[in-house]
């Protein structure tokens, strides 16, 4: 239980921080401008961060490619940064293929593309926070999960 809190106390602490870079820049930048004005931001916040970081993705023990996440903050959380109109269902699948990958226990997705600030807190489902059973490659491509707000993810 207290892990959990520490977690959650580190994404107000991230999402203060995003909120902060556009309360400054505003919206509609590139991406890469939020990435660099969080980069400055987050140990402001006393968030240690590893940016752009690339995973190797393996099918059957090979190597097929690798995935670019743009943040992992403290080894716990994953963050994508978008400037877009709006979040579509495929970036939350991405966050939770991330998630995944890097076995983060949560994810944020941020568009700093719109006037008024966009993010979305990612979490996995049960059935994935119990350390990749069998049953969970069954389930195809697609993730599922659900959104802090409760919006399911299919």
């Amino acid at each position: 239980m207290a892990l959990l809190k520490e977690i959650n106390e580190k994404v107000y602490r991230i999402i203060g921080a995003c909120m902060e870079v556009h309360r400054t820049l505003g919206p509609g930048l590139p991406p890469d401008f939020y990435k660099k004005a969080l980069a400055v931001e987050l140990p402001q916040k006393d968030l240690p961060f590893e940016t752009d970081t690339s995973v190797e993705v393996k099918y059957k023990d090979e190597i097929v490619g690798s995935v670019d996440i743009d943040f992992i903050v403290d080894k716990a959380v994953v963050m994508a940064v978008r400037s877009q109109d709006t979040l579509k269902d495929v970036e939350v699948q991405q966050v939770l293929r991330s998630m995944s990958i890097t076995k983060c226990a949560i994810g944020i997705l941020v568009n700093f593309g719109n006037v008024k600030i966009q993010y979305k807190r990612i979490l996995p489902s049960q059935q994935h926070r119990d350390v990749r059973k069998e049953s969970y490659r069954s389930m195809g491509y697609r993730e599922k999960g659900r959104t802090r707000e409760g919006n399911p993810v299919i």
